[in-house]
């Protein structure tokens, strides 16, 4: 008997794991646009971009990163350098060796959505084995350099336009990658980086130091007031931006912000990486530098998972991944990150929001639209806790007073009910809510709010994510 009752307390106790506060009395920080971003744009193709451009209003992502843009618009001549300057041995100073108009198009549709573009100078990702073409080292710094000026120069200034159109681009990243093996930044003729018996990685990697500071005292020196940095790693690896900044130290110039990638599920391994990086930046004398990691994504437990025809939680863009964009999305508000990109640039497959098999909007279609909601009329974030790491609890409100947020995720949590105590409103004229969750895509929830207090009930045993909002 009294084993059953062990057993049935050790049971509820396991049911509600977690109990979440908002106090939105207490303003903690303003809400920052630019860490709700992705590699999602509008498409060059525009037969069907009234479906597409109207996903993309409703994930109302803040900046669009142009890396590998160049790669999803078939036959398009854009962004990627051998697009816009494809005969390497003219003179980058003139304006008739450059082809603009395809990504001047592209970057005004960017425009038009409300999208404000990242444009990442260099090339697109290369998977082309041992043979190299844009992704080979330049064989030219200089001439690399002066043909990314004229690039700047054309969006800055209008330079080489008819009309001399001036289409503003605030931040420029040299290259992507450089870190990567064999297909970003490689050496030609059949040297593979990964083969242990051929290594040339420090060689890599001293060629690119000097490549970026070349590159970067060029760009700052014409442009001052652009923001130049980069190099896109594919992790925050100190081996790489250490020589980085002791050379640029060296050189007499400054990134205004360094960047790097995080696929994974572990969301406080990609905020250490933050924290390592600002150490890091103090030790060297760079303090304050803007951090932007613009490529993330959550990797499956069990290694790459794949947009499947036949469901599973722990799919590339399942719940389990939903949840987990919603984690990071909460927590960078508050983090050491200036700018983040949810990578994705596809309309379908594993790096797009719909699954390619069934036509269906994934998970982290609806998980990017209950932020971009967030983002649309949030601009101060207020106190919230949660008792359960599990568990992230999100609260903002809007400028006019009149809306109040509470997102909820369980990311992986064992709980089935998350008690919630809300304070801090008053005025309250309506309370609604939305759950996200194995088979539910932002379903009206029922909520029953009393003294402030309320029950969420997960709807499965899987992860699960709840956008409560208050109209007062």
């Amino acid at each position: 008997m009294k084993k059953t009752i062990l057993l049935a307390a050790c049971g509820a106790a396991l049911a509600a794991s977690a109990a979440v506060t908002a106090d939105f009395s207490q303003t903690t920080a303003k809400f920052r646009p630019a860490l709700h971003s992705s590699g999602y744009a509008p498409n060059f193709e525009r037969a069907h971009q009234t479906v597409w451009d109207d996903k993309l209003k409703e994930m109302n992502f803040d900046y669009v990163r142009s890396h590998d843009l160049g790669l999803i618009n078939c036959g398009c001549r854009a962004f990627d350098v051998q697009y816009v300057f494809p005969l390497r041995h003219l003179d980058p100073k003139d304006p008739k060796n450059y082809f603009f108009d395809t990504t001047d198009f592209m970057v005004d549709l960017q425009y038009a959505i409300g999208q404000k573009p990242f444009y990442r100078l260099g090339t697109s990702i290369e998977h082309t084995g041992l043979i190299h073409f844009a992704a080979e080292i330049p064989k030219d710094f200089d001439h690399m350099a002066e043909v990314f000026a004229g690039i700047v120069r054309h969006y800055e200034k209008g330079w080489g336009t008819a009309d001399g159109k001036v289409r503003p681009i605030k931040y420029w990243e040299i290259w992507n990658e450089p870190d990567g093996s064999n297909n970003m930044w490689s050496f030609n003729g059949g040297v593979n980086d990964r083969d242990p018996k051929n290594n040339r990685n420090a060689e890599r990697r001293e060629l690119f130091v000097k490549f970026f500071v070349k590159v970067l005292k060029r760009l700052k020196s014409e442009f001052p007031d652009v923001k130049v940095g980069g190099p896109a790693l594919c992790s925050m690896r100190e081996d790489w931006f250490r020589p980085i900044l002791r050379a640029c130290k060296e050189a007499g110039v400054r990134p205004d912000f360094l960047s790097w990638h995080y696929y994974g599920n572990d969301p406080d391994r990609m905020f250490d990486m933050a924290a390592r990086a600002d150490k890091m930046c103090k030790e060297e004398g760079f303090d304050g530098l803007e951090f932007i990691i613009n490529e993330w994504h959550f990797v499956c437990k069990s290694g790459w998972g794949r947009n499947a025809k036949v469901r599973a939680p722990d799919n590339m863009n399942d719940i389990n991944s939903a949840c987990y964009s919603l984690t990071i999305l909460s927590r960078l508000q508050t983090s050491r990150y200036d700018q983040a990109y949810f990578y994705g640039c596809r309309f379908y497959g594993n790096w797009g929001f719909m699954n390619y098999e069934t036509k269906e909007l994934n998970k982290n279609f609806y998980a990017m639209k209950a932020f971009g909601e967030i983002k649309r009329d949030s601009a101060d974030i207020c106190a919230s806790t949660s008792t359960d790491k599990d568990v992230t609890a999100f609260a903002t409100k809007s400028a006019d007073g009149k809306k109040a947020f509470l997102l909820v995720t369980d990311y992986y949590g064992r709980g089935t009910q998350i008690p919630v105590t809300v304070k801090g409103l008053t005025g309250v004229k309506k309370v609604s809510a939305r759950v996200l969750s194995f088979e539910k895509d932002l379903e009206p929830f029922p909520v029953n709010m009393k003294n402030g207090k309320f029950t969420l009930s997960k709807p499965d045993a899987y992860s699960a994510a709840f956008l409560i909002t208050f109209d007062l």
